[in-house]
């Protein structure tokens, strides 16, 4: 493939050499790059800069590894460790970088900053080639093809925005607010200040409404944008802005035009199966990173997320905290009481865990939970570790004491991958439970409780085996409840720090970030975990947002460092 040279946003990009690689949807090289005019002449060259629009959600070229998906939003599941509900410590295979956010060493220099900031601003470029392109192509490819191109590359630039602005900015007026481009400009004009968020807003809107008319209700293939995404996401932008009656608005559209689709997304039977392949192509996918286990297609939060026992050697870089397995609720629907039973007695610890949400078990491995690992051998996780073989061989976590608990969702079991950093299973962007919790939050926020809220809830909750809501709650009591429901929902998938990002940072005075977070990772036993880099955490206000890459701040001095970072 030939590399060419692209204009891009900054000074940082504008030198980048880019490729369009990484993409499922690529079946041939384009024979010059995205940002050459010769690129856009034929209906297979503008099929090949659509494609190449998605490739930075995916994996961005970083270093020697062609696949690494340092800062795409491919990697955004690892930052829920920014959070009391999950951890990362110094394995080595972080490349995201998130352990120094969590532990607060990171400066300003540092990839967790850098590599999120190229990855979606070539992304917003991609998008902005392709919408002043694809014009000239209008009487070459044909009606349907063309319109659904320009609602991709709409949709496609919305998203890339709205990343930026949930980790470098908040989505709140009040907050700083990123550079905005919507055309490739000029070299005398790239430096460019924050934009506010309300004028990102805009521009996402724009884009959003321009893709829910154009786009099929489905995706015409894995991994593509369709109309329901679009209107996901404009709800979300609404909602994560504070404008309630708009988000409440738009959800309820999306259940509205879900209903009388002949093609409606549902809530897959299974939870525990939805974050494995076998579960894969469900109607709860809405808008999903279409993974396949070959060299460059792959995920890589089975290394990231799974242990030493699974078919990729796994890292345990991420790691679910006794804060999120204690807010887990008892199977009858009651709080659990913080009392554990005995860890050395098998039966009694099996027995507790039953009585427990069944999405804890279905997301977590826990003491004597099994595991199918490596050439489809059953392990049990004991603690601490040991080599007894009976009943089952000792499944093994990334560490010899064997302490801590360990994820499950998007780990293989058995022989399913075969490359260790490119695991098959999905990674859902838009799911239909997390549609259902986002619906039932604005109308709540917008109205206060009502009938479509509670049927919401007990939709998620019926699937999870879970007891139906208490519906004589009033609406505070329904917003901690909601807000609960997205933990045990969601917990692993990336949604929970922007979650706190858009509670807490602005309108919870009494939410002690710094205390909630700064607490000694402790053991399934309350232990302090014996793990190189697993401490305490050193989260400050300045937490709440990314700083802007060193990189950028020196060479455009029309940009202004996040509060906190210093330049």
């Amino acid at each position: 493939m030939k590399k060419h040279r692209i204009l891009s946003i900054t000074l940082l990009l504008l030198t980048l050499i880019v490729q369009v690689s990484c993409s499922k949807f690529l079946d041939t090289a384009p024979e010059d790059g995205i940002g050459s005019l010769e690129m856009w002449t034929t209906a297979e060259h503008a099929d090949l800069g659509i494609a190449g629009a998605y490739s930075p959600i995916k994996c961005f070229p970083v270093g020697s590894d062609p696949a690494s998906p340092a800062g795409c939003i491919s990697s955004n599941p690892m930052t829920d460790t920014y959070t009391k509900y999950a951890f990362a410590w110094g394995t080595g295979f972080d490349d995201t970088g998130c352990r120094y956010f969590c532990n607060n060493s990171a400066t300003t220099s540092y990839g967790v900053f850098s590599s999120k900031w190229l990855s979606d601003y070539t992304g917003v470029q991609y998008a902005n080639l392709a919408i002043a392109n694809l014009p000239r192509l209008e009487n070459v490819i044909d009606p349907e093809t063309y319109t659904r191109y320009i609602g991709e590359a709409h949709f496609l630039r919305a998203l890339y925005y709205f990343d930026l602005l949930t980790y470098y900015s908040g989505h709140k007026n009040v907050d700083p607010g990123i550079p905005l481009y919507t055309s490739m400009p000029d070299y005398d004009k790239a430096y460019r200040p924050r934009a506010t968020p309300a004028d990102v807003r805009k521009v996402m809107i724009d884009d959003l409404n321009i893709a829910i008319d154009a786009l099929p209700w489905r995706s015409y293939e894995k991994g593509r944008a369709n109309r329901a995404a679009a209107l996901f996401l404009l709800g979300k932008v609404y909602l994560y802005a504070g404008s309630y009656a708009k988000a409440a608005e738009t959800f309820s559209r999306l259940m509205e035009e879900n209903t009388k689709s002949a093609s409606p997304y549902a809530l897959f039977g299974d939870y525990a199966k939805l974050f494995r392949q076998e579960g894969e192509d469900n109607d709860e996918s809405v808008f999903v990173i279409d993974c396949i286990p070959t060299q460059g297609n792959g995920s890589r939060l089975d290394l990231l997320y799974s242990n030493r026992s699974a078919n990729c050697a796994g890292t345990n870089t991420s790691i679910p905290t006794k804060e999120l397995v204690d807010s887990y609720l008892m199977a009858d629907g009651t709080a659990f009481d913080g009392t554990y039973p005995d860890w050395s007695n098998r039966d009694a610890v099996n027995n507790f865990f039953k009585r427990r949400d069944p999405r804890l078990d279905a997301s977590i491995i826990r003491p004597y939970g099994l595991f199918v690992g490596k050439d489809n051998i059953t392990y049990e996780y004991r603690a601490p570790y040991d080599t007894k073989t009976s009943p089952y061989a000792c499944l093994r976590s990334n560490h010899s004491s064997n302490t801590n608990y360990c994820w499950r969702k998007f780990c293989n079991q058995g022989n399913e991958t075969t490359i260790r950093r490119h695991s098959g299973i999905d990674i859902p962007l838009m799911r239909w439970g997390d549609a259902l919790l986002l619906y039932a939050e604005a109308l709540n926020e917008s109205s206060g409780p009502s009938t479509e809220i509670f049927d919401a809830l007990d939709q998620i909750r019926t699937r999870a085996k879970m007891p139906k809501v208490n519906r004589s709650v009033d609406q505070t009591a329904l917003r901690t409840l909601i807000r609960n429901e997205r933990v045990y929902e969601l917990a692993g998938e990336g949604h929970l720090y922007p979650d706190w990002q858009r509670w807490y940072a602005h309108d919870d005075a009494n939410f002690d970030y710094e205390s909630l977070t700064n607490q000694p990772m402790l053991g399934f036993d309350g232990v302090p975990m014996a793990l190189q880099q697993v401490s305490v955490r050193n989260f400050t206000k300045r937490n709440w947002r990314y700083a802007i890459p060193q990189s950028e701040i020196d060479v455009n001095p029309a940009l202004v460092q996040s509060d906190g970072w210093g330049n």
